[in-house]
């Protein structure tokens, strides 16, 4: 059986569609948890229309959405979980897709697609996920974020691990922060191409938030010293010996300064530079400065002044070059940093990006037909 979680507050605008798509899905062994998070509109009413045994209804004071999960966690009685918007909408097959993939495979979790859909229902865009594995969650998450479009994830019970539950201090990210969190196992991913789940986007949004503490809290309490060594690149020996805490705070500095948190990336410099032992370490330190300040000229000099560069030193001087649009300068760094540490995963990814720049092809060619 599926357990889906579903938090609402004041949802009562959407909340019938959302309701209807669940019970009415293919895979009709499933339960819906429903909390009732305090609202205030007419949310209870649409909830209580609903003539179903397979609903399993709670109401509490209003304690925020990461609560509303914890609660809906803690009475889920499925073999497999999941978590839904009480605005957006499930396509009919979505459950029946995801665990025809769960009950054949040691996949810890399933992910989909997802079609954008405005406050009135049109569609507007298209996210789509990929799978990532185990050992590349955390780099992603410093770099990008979470790497799955979250809503549409189902989980095997026994691949949320350790009792593992929503954070009520994070308002926004809450989410991505569980999901680190609980995917910090081995817990393979199988990814469904196809928009399986409608997110409905509009003014309410909680991701609408503007305030930066808010925002960023799910991420500052993920690079803590012991999160930092779950970068697995940042040791100078491919064999994993000697985990370096410079290179990481550095890694993750570059990382989060690639998106929206100049804070943060800039605190885990200073908090690198008492960690400097050596000229190189220096030098290393002013390459990767000058790409965290976007000035890749001085970034290529530095690190060209390290002879016998490691794989992070490759990799970086490539990086500097591919911004400076030096794509065939770039691609070597990239091949070499792969020789010496085969399974990095940075520069492989950054191969990726100079293809792409150069001529896309993707095999699906769904769209070409509307063109």
């Amino acid at each position: 059986m599926i357990s889906v979680i579903l938090p609402v507050y004041n949802g009562g605008k959407f909340l019938k569609a959302t309701i209807s798509s669940l019970l009415n899905q293919t895979e009709k062994e499933l339960e819906l948890v429903i909390v009732n998070d305090g609202s205030t509109d007419n949310s209870e009413e649409v909830i209580l229309s609903f003539n179903d045994k397979r609903i399993k209804y709670f109401k509490q004071e209003n304690k925020g959405v990461a609560e509303a999960f914890n609660k809906g966690l803690s009475e889920a009685e499925g073999d497999f979980i999941t978590f839904h918007g009480a605005d957006d909408i499930s396509l009919p097959h979505r459950f029946e897709s995801s665990l025809r993939v769960l009950n054949i495979s040691d996949m810890g979790f399933v992910h989909a697609d997802m079609l954008l859909i405005t406050e009135n229902g049109s569609p507007f865009g298209y996210w789509q996920s990929a799978n990532i594995l185990p050992e590349n969650l955390y780099s992603f998450f410093l770099n990008v974020g979470t790497p799955f479009n979250n809503p549409t994830m189902v989980f095997k019970r026994e691949a949320l691990k350790n009792e593992i539950m929503y954070d009520p201090t994070i308002k926004v990210g809450s989410d991505t922060d569980f999901i680190l969190k609980a995917l910090k196992s081995d817990s393979l991913s199988y990814h469904i191409p196809e928009p399986l789940y409608l997110y409905r986007r509009h003014q309410t949004n909680v991701t609408n938030q503007k305030n930066y503490d808010v925002l960023s809290r799910h991420v500052k309490l993920n690079i803590t010293d012991e999160d930092l060594r779950n970068i697995p690149e940042a040791n100078w020996s491919p064999d994993g010996s000697g985990h370096n805490l410079f290179a990481a705070k550095l890694i993750a500095g570059i990382g989060l300064s690639r998106r929206w948190m100049m804070n943060e990336a800039f605190i885990l410099f200073n908090r690198a530079i008492p960690l400097i032992k050596s000229d190189r370490d220096r030098v290393f330190y002013e390459g990767m400065k000058g790409l965290i300040e976007r000035d890749y000229q001085r970034a290529v000099k530095h690190f060209s002044k390290i002879e016998n560069r490691n794989h992070l030193e490759e990799n970086y001087l490539g990086e500097a070059l591919l911004f400076l649009k030096k794509y065939n300068e770039a691609y070597s760094h990239f091949i070499k940093a792969l020789e010496i540490y085969p399974m990095y995963h940075s520069p492989v990814q950054n191969l990726k990006a100079i293809g792409m720049i150069k001529g896309l092809n993707v095999l699906d060619k769904q769209m070409n037909k509307y063109k």
